[in-house]
């Protein structure tokens, strides 16, 4: 696809008159300029476009300066119909490249795992992606996601199920390296104490470069691992269930009272649970999770077993029944 069939498709996009077909079209060359490692698409890499350009321009300003040196208005015109097409062209990549919000326009969010064993953190993203992060363990994003990228800082080690989003990569940016989303669900491990970087897919495709200068370390695939450090870089088959165990740690609860359930659902989603009728707190629940579910299931699935109702007002949870029996 020419730069100019990109220019026509941008503007249908900003128009919102684009088919699903162009909508792929329009993404896939964007994939290809952002992130020209990746192997599934045939790319054509930035710095070679770059060079390409910059051989227009002095090819352009040689014939610039040999039209010029007459002065009639015919030279002139003449070379502005030389220029038009690099113009137009250096245009298209501008303000397709990911821009950046002014400061202030979209303050940064800062969430922070508790340093409590087994302590988690569940966040929802604006984009309706989730992400656990494990304890003492620190995720920033921004409160929307504006421009051409979804980008986070993870500090610590978490596990993100990301929803895909046509054109609009996400990108995770732990220790020295830069995780970009090509699927879904992986864990990555990245504590500041600690000389390497590992990540972990479960399913879906991620791709991982280096922090500066963006050498490509690997594209992982399911129960693959990459460990990343400044000597050496392995990539390794494992189980990734057992790696993202610690997610379902202190989610199997066996007869456990509803109100100790809800101290530790408060801290994990960062809520706060009431219940309007107190003989529900000692109703004992019987329930597993694996640790990744959004608190509107994880509720949902504690008021069955209870013969409970809930309903949510922002932060605040109301629990709602007439208690259980033990069994």
């Amino acid at each position: 696809m020419s730069l100019f069939d990109v220019k026509e498709l941008l503007e249908k996009y900003k128009a919102g008159t684009c088919s699903p077909e162009e909508l792929q079209a329009l993404e896939n060359w964007y994939e290809s300029w952002k992130h020209p490692a990746a192997e599934e698409v045939e790319w054509q890499p930035e710095e070679e476009l770059a060079q390409e350009l910059l051989q227009d321009f002095r090819e352009v300003r040689r014939r610039k300066d040999a039209l010029f040196s007459g002065e009639s208005r015919q030279t002139w015109w003449r070379a502005a119909a030389v220029l038009a097409p690099i113009i137009g062209i250096g245009a298209i990549l501008w303000f397709s490249r990911p821009s950046t919000p002014a400061a202030g326009d979209n303050a940064p969010v800062l969430a922070v795992a508790a340093k409590k064993p087994d302590s988690k953190r569940f966040i929802l993203l604006p984009d309706s992606s989730t992400v656990v992060l494990r304890e003492g363990s620190s995720l920033k994003y921004p409160e929307q996601f504006t421009g051409s990228t979804r980008e986070v800082t993870l500090i610590g080690e978490g596990y993100f199920d990301i929803r895909h989003q046509p054109g609009k990569p996400f990108l995770i940016h732990s220790g020295k390296v830069v995780t970009t989303v090509l699927g879904t669900a992986f864990n990555i491990k990245a504590y500041p104490d600690q000389p390497s970087v590992t990540v972990t897919v479960k399913k879906g495709k991620v791709k991982i470069e280096e922090e500066k200068g963006g050498k490509l370390l690997g594209i992982l695939t399911p129960d693959q691992q990459i460990v990343y450090n400044p000597e050496k870089v392995e990539t390794l088959p494992v189980k990734a269930e057992e790696t993202v165990a610690w997610l379902r740690k202190g989610m199997d609860f066996n007869a456990v009272p509803f109100e100790d359930i809800a101290r530790q659902i408060n801290e994990q989603y960062q809520v706060d649970i009431r219940f309007a009728n107190e003989v529900m707190k000692q109703c004992r629940i019987r329930a597993t999770f694996e640790g990744t579910e959004t608190l509107d299931k994880v509720l949902f699935v504690l008021c069955t077993v209870s013969n409970a109702s809930y309903t949510i007002s922002g932060n605040e949870v109301v629990i709602s029944g007439e208690g259980c029996s033990d069994k």
